[in-house]
């Protein structure tokens, strides 16, 4: 399952990132996953809630945004979700080509708290 690597990875950027601003925990963590990744939002959050333990995301909330297919129509340079593998732009049916969206696998922003000290 593809879904605990990319978990492990989101934890140890997020806490890298967290560190480097000097926070003590991270809260919550949002990414996208593009649906050429192959990846299942619920067994990805099953993966981070296993890989999250006694790391900085031990109690952190992973909010995950699925992105679609889009392509660009090289006729009109209409931007359009691809459906069923169509990639006809639904504007003037010429030929999309060039994936504009759905290959993303990004750490959009982190949530993180410092301690009260200081």
């Amino acid at each position: 399952m593809h879904e605990l690597s990319i978990a492990r990875a989101l934890i140890e950027a997020a806490a890298t990132a967290a560190r480097d601003a000097g926070a003590q925990r991270v809260t919550r963590l949002r990414c996208r996953v593009g649906a050429l990744r192959m990846v299942d939002p619920r067994l990805l959050g099953e993966a981070f809630a296993a890989a999250r333990e006694g790391t900085a995301c031990a109690s952190a909330e992973l909010d995950v945004t699925p992105v679609g297919l889009h392509g660009r129509c090289r006729a009109c340079d209409h931007d359009f979700s691809i459906s069923g593998w169509d990639w006809r732009c639904p504007i003037c049916g010429g030929e999309g080509e060039g994936l504009t969206a759905g290959d993303e696998l990004e750490l959009v922003s982190i949530d993180a708290e410092t301690s009260d000290e200081g």
